[in-house]
């Protein structure tokens, strides 16, 4: 089966484990790179090719398919390269106007591989600490053009090559006790994330313990929305990888303060099973019933849910309409994630009515 090849091909990269069980075919081997690709990981994968043929010469690798497995693992070193210049620039701009900010997950998150230039980016998420009105003003001042205003970020055109989120806050919950919970985390980590410069790079990013909840509550906040692929999985492998088991136990009870017990132990189960990790990274047991739906529900979707047909074949223009098809597709989340799920028709009502009272739809 193809999906156990490629998960032995992740755990190649990884390094643990030594080869492929069977040599793939070359047609298999097509299959794996479309695989890496709906997962946002060919470039990382690449190490795993690399790695496979140290350990055996006649992998039945087609020689076009390599050279264009090279060819994008080339693009996303340049890409990456263009990514940190712009975080580097984005940072310098709300610096020079007195406001504290610090880069989320992307380039941050690259830096914990062992091979960062390998990861595959997408947009630049910022945080900037303030006011949303006076952040908003801000930017408008400046000239640029926002679009999707809501109560977490918006788009803003800052760069031709790159799209940028200004975030007002990291993530949410749709629950809103949980929501006052994970707020209430945020501010309590904020200093020490706008102070968090790292001379690599020439921008703060996020800490190693802010990560630990964070991370995850990106995943599971995708989880109810587009969907999520394995390289956020990946992120989080590589994220537990330098973690303490002190900071690995605050961060569960953060996390389960947040109603996330039985999704973080499925995410361990996945970790564990297909990615072979050590259990001293759990953060807490598996839950293999969790687990087992969270991995069909990823295998789908792919990254960002890009490829999954119970969302794509609405207009994104039809807002309602495409509310309507996501609220059905959620509702067989709701006997495992049910806070969440009965809670985010009620979030989404208020939260349009927010938006239209802001006149956020008009600007």
């Amino acid at each position: 089966m193809i999906q156990d090849l490629f998960f032995e091909l992740v755990q190649i990269t990884l390094g643990n484990r030594d080869g492929f069980s069977e040599v793939p075919t070359s047609e298999e081997w097509t299959q794996l790179f479309q695989t890496a690709c709906k997962h946002s990981l060919e470039s990382v994968l690449l190490d795993g090719v690399n790695r496979a043929k140290q350990l055996n010469t006649n992998l039945n690798l087609n020689q076009g398919l390599v050279l264009g497995w090279i060819g994008v693992g080339l693009q996303t070193e340049a890409r990456n390269k263009i990514q940190n210049e712009r975080s580097k620039g984005l940072y310098q701009i709300f610096k020079l106007a007195g406001y504290r900010s610090c880069i989320l997950k992307g380039q941050g998150t690259a830096l914990y591989y062992e091979h960062p230039e390998h990861r595959q980016c997408g947009d630049i998420d910022i945080w900037v600490e303030g006011e949303r009105d006076e952040i908003l003003s801000f930017i408008k001042k400046q000239g640029l053009v926002t679009d999707g205003i809501d109560y977490q970020h918006t788009n803003v055109k800052f760069f031709n090559d790159v799209e940028v989120e200004v975030h007002f806050v990291p993530s949410f919950m749709y629950s809103p006790s949980t929501n006052i919970r994970l707020q209430k985390f945020f501010r309590k980590k904020a200093d020490i994330q706008f102070y968090n410069y790292d001379d690599k790079v020439d921008f703060p990013h996020t800490t190693l313990d802010f990560d630990l909840v964070f991370s995850m509550v990106h995943i599971y906040r995708h989880i109810f929305s587009e969907g999520i692929g394995l390289r956020q999985l990946m992120d989080y492998y590589y994220i537990l990888q330098y973690s303490t088991e002190v900071q690995r136990k605050e961060a569960f009870d953060v996390l389960r303060s947040l109603r996330m017990k039985s999704f973080v132990g499925g995410i361990m189960w996945i970790l564990k099973e297909c990615f072979c990790m050590k259990e001293v990274y759990e953060l807490c047991p598996v839950n293999d019933k969790h687990g087992k739906f969270l991995l069909s529900e990823i295998m789908t979707a792919g990254n960002f849910g890009h490829y999954d047909e119970r969302v794509r074949r609405v207009n994104p223009q039809k807002r309602l309409k495409r509310g309507v098809y996501q609220l059905r597709r959620n509702l067989h989340f709701v006997r495992y994630y049910p806070s969440e799920v009965l809670w985010a028709p009620i979030w989404k009502t208020w939260h349009w009515c927010w938006r239209k009272g802001k006149g956020f739809f008009d600007i």
